[in-house]
């Protein structure tokens, strides 16, 4: 009988539009969508072409000493530079002073001005590229000086730095990301692909009247509450499971992204210990849902009860600015934290097996805990029944 009820429960669900949308459409689009819009952040700017302006007056030795240090940019003459950036039509501006070449030869200090938007990525990483090139002129010009006075130029030099990172700089900024997108997607994705079927199956029943002739068949209370129970919470684990496989294929086609992913020293273990968070976010998250769903007298009602507590899954991200980057055991114990801090401890080589333990554990206690009081609404006819 219990197989029954589930496979009922189950086609039902299946039959919405929404569930499907949910289930499928939405992790594929959203998966998709973002992963190649951090990978896209994440792009070199140096593969971008940027242009510089500089004023139509100005002679050609200054164009070939800009065009010596600043090789990746395109020069272009305009009446005014300070219109042309902006109005975007090139990315930054450079104002010489008139007299440049007699003071660079009097040895005095010639003012530039460098104009830029900083309200735009294209405008700020030129500028980058431009303050770049003009200290290496600078640089060049104080050696020329320092040669002139018969002064070894090693003399401007206190210190030689020498710079050791602990994982490949390349990778770092990847793999950062990445800890910010699987935590914050596959939640959000879980939630979502549980949500038809929670409010259908209380709160749309309920409004529908179905939920009276269910309740008095001759079937236990909580057989019929744990294939609810288990329709909800395989849907959000179908949903979880479908992000980690769609992020996985999607990332083998971005370039920068995908780097990110050698910081998983152990990906095999890292997978695993996924697919078992997964399912117990899952399964208690679901249980949030059909609890919030059987307070509900119809669907749209429930929607206004569920709405913000999916919207707490990102809270956690926000705290995650602000909280120790050092392994933390206590906050593994936190529902929703501890998703944030398995992805982000997995990819600074940090995670245990300790947190992971209290993750579950946390995660099981919860459910074991909020099991009865679930099963005692749902024994509560007056309230099941609704209006």
């Amino acid at each position: 009988m219990f197989k029954t009820i589930f496979l009922k429960e189950m086609k039902d669900v299946l039959r919405d539009k929404r569930s499907i949308t949910l289930l499928i459409i939405f992790p594929l689009l959203m998966m998709a969508g973002l992963t190649f819009f951090y990978d896209k952040i994440l792009t070199t700017s140096d593969e971008e072409e940027f242009s510089v302006a500089v004023e139509e007056g100005v002679d050609s030795e200054l164009v070939t000493q800009l065009e010596k240090y600043m090789p990746t940019l395109t020069i272009e003459k305009l009446q005014d530079v300070q219109i042309a950036v902006e109005e975007k039509k090139v990315q930054i501006g450079i104002k010489f002073d008139e007299n440049w070449k007699q003071k660079l030869e009097k040895q005095e200090a010639i003012p530039v001005s460098i104009i830029f938007d900083p309200g735009s990525q294209d405008s700020s990483n030129a500028s980058n590229i431009v303050m770049s090139g003009i200290n290496q002129w600078q640089q060049d010009a104080v050696n020329v000086r320092l040669a002139g006075e018969n002064i070894d130029s090693s003399v401007l030099e206190v210190f030689q730095i020498e710079t050791k990172t602990t994982k490949d700089e390349e990778n770092a900024m990847a793999s950062f990301m990445l800890a910010i997108l699987i935590p914050l997607l596959i939640p959000m994705a879980i939630a979502n692909g549980s949500y038809p079927s929670a409010t259908e199956l209380f709160a749309g029943e309920k409004e529908k009247k179905t939920i009276e002739a269910l309740l008095i068949t001759p079937i236990k209370p909580i057989k019929i509450l744990l294939a609810k129970w288990m329709t909800i919470s395989l849907l959000g684990i179908f949903t979880g499971v479908l992000c980690i496989a769609l992020l996985s294929i999607f990332v083998n086609f971005t370039t920068e992204l995908k780097k990110g992913m050698a910081a998983i020293e152990n990906p095999v273990p890292f997978v695993l210990m996924s697919i078992v968070i997964i399912v117990l976010f899952a399964i208690f998250f679901s249980q949030v849902e059909m609890t919030l769903s059987m307070m509900a007298n119809s669907v749209k009602e429930a929607g206004y009860y569920m709405t913000p507590v999916i919207g707490m899954i990102t809270l956690p991200m926000l705290f995650m600015f602000f909280a120790s980057e050092a392994l933390s055991l206590p906050l593994y114990a936190v529902p929703f934290m501890n998703l944030f801090l398995f992805v982000r401890d997995a990819f600074s080589g940090q995670l245990t097996a300790e947190a992971f333990g209290i993750a579950v554990g946390s995660y099981a206690l919860l459910i074991i805990i909020l099991f009865p009081i679930t099963a005692k609404l749902f024994g509560n006819h007056r309230l099941m029944l609704g209006k």
